[in-house]
């Protein structure tokens, strides 16, 4: 085979030539002049370069043993698959550079490729998908003359090798982004001894960041590391402290140890490190102080110092005025304290970024930074700094070598304590990109200077006492993306100028002064996604304009005077508009309004604010908070699925004047999650399209003159809330809408039904509490009746009344005494803080029965209870959880049952509890734990549940150390597939169907024979039928168990409940908790076991309890069930039923191999 005949038999392993080069590969032309391909001075091929063109196939390497002088091959990034065994003695005997980073091998790698390639110098397969682990051969004595390894970014798994410093010409190491786990080696650098190290290579760079490395690092890992400038362990799993070998690196410039578990103080010898430039050791758990010594012995060389987001305290060295080369210093998120010592700053002239956010720092606001001539980034949000921005803050700068602008593009000040005005001069800061000074105590006028700065894109300026009108100037400001002035004292109009905005994304004027009408110009924002320009005192009616806003998400228009009908065309975003993140760069905080769900004037329905740079405390301390709204933070950016019906899916248009009927378009606009229409002046029936808003969530329309039947609502959407109190609703309320409090309902003379009263000629005044009258028809029926049968009643009644007394006198001396202990007992519990009972309105609690379900407990009292548990004691609480205290009672007949003693509520909801509890106690499967009874006393609300003797999976799983020994894998297995029997059957066979909203292992007890029993199922729903001023967030999870999208919405859905259960899956799998602070830091459970799958290091993830005993192959099975149920997108996910079916596939597999291998 001649080279020609070598090279066209590679071109035949290429199957799209996307850039048309080989074109120019024909056998009538010389080889040398062809397209990528170099030669040597005797015209034989010595290179073949073609990275990037678009080339895909399938690579077999047997062709490059006609190339005897090729001594490079370059085809990175592009989109080959392969077979590197291929690759056969004498194939690449002149070889020194083989790149095929970026492509799609999936293969491992051989052992012997570094052998049959002898004069391999560099090897780079970064960016594919290979697997296995890395062969010995790569990093020991047998390396050859390898000196550059790039293996990062692959799928390969396994420890390192022991002896991986032993490859003697070794000078780059990169295997980052991959599974490896273990320790780390010790002598990473032996390759060179005392005695040759003139004239051997030594390592110069390692990078092993973004695997899953553990474990100490060994005292001796950089003894011999003289040379070696680059470490780079970040992203690991890395534990104790730093090893003192470090200070062996004479020439090393970046060390990061980002993202591990290191702890203890940071080491003063780190400070003989000379030539350290980038040191990196966020994330951690370092304590203490900043060694003084350290930053004066690094301060000459170092260029960039992250400590951010440790534990670091106490006041900054003042050693940092020697750093003239520092350009970037992060210490925030730690626990620094005392005024900021602005002068030691002052000095740096190369300082570029500064962030100190979220520590304790105090004083003025660091305004001598200004004289750092390349500042870009300022961040000091959420400390205490006090007192003014300084009027002269960005003033005309002298001269700083030549440049006479400054160059600070962000300056970042939020939730801090600073008074004082916005000073006009920060118009001299021209590059100015982000200024956030929000949630601080700024007063004055918005200055009109702002909008000189051309480049700015975020304003936030929320929650200060900002007086006076929006200038019209900030119209000019075409770049800007948001603009978040909510919470101010603003007057005058909104300026028609903002239309001018055209990448205006956010605009918040929520909660000020502001009169006039909406300008019809706002129209004009094709970007604009969240418009809240709530509690204020607009006019005129809601411009149709808006429709145009074809991005528009969220629109808050609550508390104005707006008049007219809502528009038909504001509702739908075109398809093309949402493939990329909303809002990018912000943090949001959606304050939901939780006095009840009937809008609370001048909130609504709750407001979205910017979150960026503010500390929770301060979101729960702010004066708008206190009786009003409930936080729910969004920790990340929302992000919106790319759908061609995607809809506007906030609308708060609630105390306005608005009039006529709920158009039927908004029936079309399926995206609705929240819609709050309340005390306006809307008439008519509810649209027939609105059974389409399957994603419904929140619904207020109460207080209008909204007419005709409830029947559209009673459909399969995901309500979880809804007030349609006080209009003109008429008939029966039907499906899950009976599941809603009767508050709910109220003043609507004409409806009846679950939970009013009963419908028909029986309905009494007394079944219908909550309406104005109940039918005049009724009423004649009734009294009829009572004339007919009140004879009989009194002779009955004048019957037993002697007997009747005498025995409750008789019964009533002869218990006295009893009871009186029990009641000292139980007020006794309440004294010393171990529960609080409430008895009001109840003169003899003891005697209140408990309603039961079924025949053996009817006649059962609360006295009973109280006898049963020794008054409710501290010995008998055999748990707490977040619905209430839990309680192991037997009866005198030996029965153990269970009893749960509800949170106390704010309100009363009797009708509601009863009508709840009838419906749970007909729930019945053999993986539920059954509701056998109920009781109310007082305001305390009692369940009686079948007592589980295996108690919980969680306490079995996680409680003592011991529960893995007990729960096998079969075990296990069984638990699994009752839990989601259980589950299934609240999901598919209940009518209405019941969500659980915070399935986790604790809720999935066990009897005796380890049968899983799903518990707490309809407690959520309880409670928010008792008490409506509990959130939703309240009621949809627990931390580690709650789907992604409960963070962007309010909907408690099936899916979310299958999510939970997945994560029940990963502990039965992995032995470990949904949450973690030592285990996972930051992260939980999910995210641990997808960073592991997406590095296919998937055995790492199975119990170490439960290997080698042979069920790692249903265990992975199991695994990936659970990924499907994590899934990020909900329709992604299975139903439960389709879940129950997949945990029938691995049996079946193993059942068939079993049959073939008989066979």
């Amino acid at each position: 085979m001649t080279e020609i005949d070598a090279l066209l038999q590679f071109k035949s392993h290429v199957e799209q030539d996307q850039t048309g080069i080989l074109r120019s590969w024909i056998t009538d032309v010389d080889p040398c002049t062809w397209a990528g391909i170099t030669c040597n001075g005797d015209r034989h091929v010595q290179s073949i370069s073609l990275d990037g063109r678009g080339l895909s196939g399938f690579l077999e390497f047997f062709w490059m043993s006609a190339l005897p002088f090729l001594e490079q091959l370059d085809l990175s990034h592009n989109g080959f698959a392969g077979n590197l065994s291929t690759m056969v003695p004498g194939s690449c005997n002149s070889l020194r550079t083989f790149n095929l980073a970026g492509n799609q091998l999936s293969c491992s790698l051989p052992a012997s490729f570094l052998s049959v390639c002898s004069r391999m110098a560099t090897l780079n397969l970064s960016g594919n998908a290979i697997t296995g682990s890395i062969p010995a051969s790569y990093l020991s004595s047998s390396c050859g003359s390898l000196a550059e390894l790039d293996l990062a970014g692959n799928k390969l798994s396994g420890e390192l090798p022991p002896d991986m410093g032993s490859c003697t010409s070794l000078v780059v190491l990169k295997l980052a982004q991959n599974s490896l786990h273990g320790r780390l080696p010790s002598g990473l650098c032996s390759n060179c001894s005392s005695s040759d190290c003139v004239t051997t290579p030594r390592l110069l760079s390692l990078d092993l960041s973004k695997n899953n490395i553990s474990g100490n690092i060994p005292d001796d890992l950089f003894s011999n590391c003289a040379d070696i400038i680059s470490v780079d362990l970040s992203s690991n799993s890395i534990v104790g402290s730093l090893p003192s070998s470090l200070t062996a690196c004479k020439s090393l410039i970046t060390l990061n140890f980002t993202d591990n578990k290191l702890s203890s103080e940071l080491p003063e010898f780190l400070a003989e490190m000379k030539s350290i430039q980038n040191l990196h050791m966020a994330s951690n758990n370092f304590t203490g102080s900043i060694p003084s010594i350290l930053i004066s012995s690094l301060c000459s060389t170092l260029q960039d110092l992250d400590l951010s987001n440790n534990k670091l305290s106490g006041p900054l060295p003042m050693t940092f005025n020697s750093c003239q080369s520092l350009q970037s210093l992060r210490l925030e998120r730690n626990r620094f304290s005392g005024d900021f010592p602005t002068t030691i700053f002052s000095p740096l002239q190369e300082l570029e970024t500064i962030r100190m956010a979220f520590n304790a720092f105090t004083g003025p606001v660091p305004t001598e930074l200004m004289n750092c001539s390349n500042l870009r980034i300022i961040d000091f949000g959420g400390n205490e700094l006090t007192g003014f921005v300084a009027p002269d803050f960005c003033a005309t700068p002298p001269s700083f070598n030549g440049n006479r602008n400054y160059v600070l593009e962000q300056l970042l000040l939020p939730n801090n304590n600073l008074s004082g005005h916005v000073p006009p001069s920060l118009s001299n800061c021209t590059q100015l990109i982000i200024l956030n000074l929000s949630f601080n105590r700024l007063s004055g006028h918005i200055p009109v200077e702002l909008s000189h700065l051309q480049k700015l894109e975020r304003i936030s300026l929320w929650y200060n006492q900002l007086t006076g009108n929006i200038p019209w100037q900030i119209g000019k400001l075409f770049s800007l993306r948001s603009l978040i002035l909510n919470n101010n004292m603003l007057t005058g109009q909104i300026p028609a100028s903002l239309g001018d905005c055209t990448n205006l994304e956010w605009l918040n004027l929520n909660s000020n002064h502001l009169n006039g009408p909406i300008p019809r110009e706002l129209g004009r924002l094709q970007k604009l996604t969240l418009l809240e320009l709530g509690n204020n005192s607009l006019t005129g009616t809601i411009p149709d304009e808006l429709g145009n806003c074809s991005q528009l998400l969220w629109l808050d228009l609550n508390t104005n005077y707006l008049t007219g009908s809502i528009p038909t065309a504001i509702g739908r975003i075109s398809s093309s508009s949402l493939a990329k993140p909303v809002l990018p760069g912000h943090k949001l905080a959606f304050l939901r309004n939780v006095q009840s769900l009937s809008a609370d004037k001048g909130f609504g329905m709750g407001f979205m604010v910017d979150y960026t740079g503010i500390t929770p405390e301060a979101i729960y301390s702010a004066s708008f908070i206190a009786g009003h709204i409930r936080p729910t933070v969004y920790a990340s950016n929302v992000l919106y699925e790319n759908s061609e019906n995607r809809t506007i899916q906030y609308l708060d248009v609630s105390f306005n004047q608005l009039s006529g009927s709920i158009p039927a378009q908004m029936g079309t606009w399926i995206s609705l999650i929240v819609v709050g229409l309340s005390h306006n002046k809307l008439t008519g029936k509810l649209p027939l399209s609105f059974s389409n808003l399957s994603a419904l969530n929140l619904l207020d329309i109460s207080y209008n003159q909204l007419e005709g039947s409830l029947s559209v609502l009673s459909t399969d959407n995901q309500l979880a809330a809804i007030d349609v109190s006080n209009n003109n609703f008429t008939g029966e309320i039907s499906g899950h809408l009976s599941t809603f409090p009767a508050a709910s309902f109220a003043n609507n003379s004409q409806l009846c039904g679950v939970p009013l009263g009963t419908c028909g000629p029986l309905s009494t005044h007394a079944d219908c509490p909550y309406a104005t009258t109940c039918s005049a028809r009724n009423h004649l029926n009734l009294l009829s009746m009572t004339n007919s049968i009140v004879l009989a009643v009194l002779v009955t009644l004048l019957s037993v009344c002697a007997i009747v007394i005498w025995t409750g006198f008789t019964i009533k001396n002869r218990n006295k005494k009893k009871e009186n202990v029990l009641l000292n007992k139980l007020q006794q519990s309440s004294c010393d803080g171990s529960s609080s009972w409430n008895f009001s309105g109840e003169r003899e609690p003891l005697s209140i029965n408990v309603a039961t379900f079924q025949r053996p407990l009817r006649k059962l009292t609360f006295s009973q209870l109280l006898e049963a548990t020794n008054g409710f004691s501290r010995d008998s609480l055999v748990g707490i959880g977040g619905f209430g205290e839990v309680y192991k009672a037997q009866l005198k007949d030996g029965t153990v049952i269970a009893i749960k003693k509800l949170l106390q509520f704010s309100f009363q909801g009797d009708r509601e509890f009863m009508a709840e509890m009838e419906t749970l106690g007909k729930i019945k499967h053999r993986n539920l734990v059954p509701l056998l009874g109920y009781c109310k006393v007082g305001e305390e609300r009692l369940l009686v549940y079948e007592y589980m003797h295996g108690g919980s999976l969680y306490e079995l799983l996680h409680g003592n150390g011991q529960g893995n020994e007990r729960l096998s894998w079969d075990k296990r297995k069984q638990i699994a597939k009752g839990a989601a029997r259980g589950l299934a059957f609240l999901h598919h066979n209940c009518i209405p169907h019941i969500i659980h909203r915070d399935m986790k292992s604790s809720n999935v007890l066990l009897d005796e024979n380890l049968e899983a029993r799903v518990s707490d199922f309809g407690m959520a729903r309880l409670i928010s039928a008792l008490d409506t001023h509990l959130s939703v967030s309240t009621l949809s999870g627990t931390p580690g168990y709650v789907p992604p999208e409960y963070y962007q919405s309010f909907r408690c859905t099936t899916k979310g409940d299958i999510y939970s259960f997945g994560v029940i899956l990963l502990e039965l799998v992995t032995g470990k908790r949904s949450t973690d602070k030592d285990e996972f830091g930051d992260n939980n459970l999910v995210g641990w076991v997808k960073l592991h799958v997406a590095r296919h290091d998937i055995l790492e993830l199975l119990d170490p309890a439960l290997r080698g005993m042979g069920a790692e192959y249903e265990m992975v099975k199991y695994l990936d069930i659970a990924c499907k149920c994590l899934d990020d997108v909900p329709s992604h996910r299975p139903t439960m039923l389709q879940v129950i079916g997949m945990f029938k596939e691995p049996e079946s597999e193993q059942q068939n191999s079993s049959s073939s291998q008989e066979q």
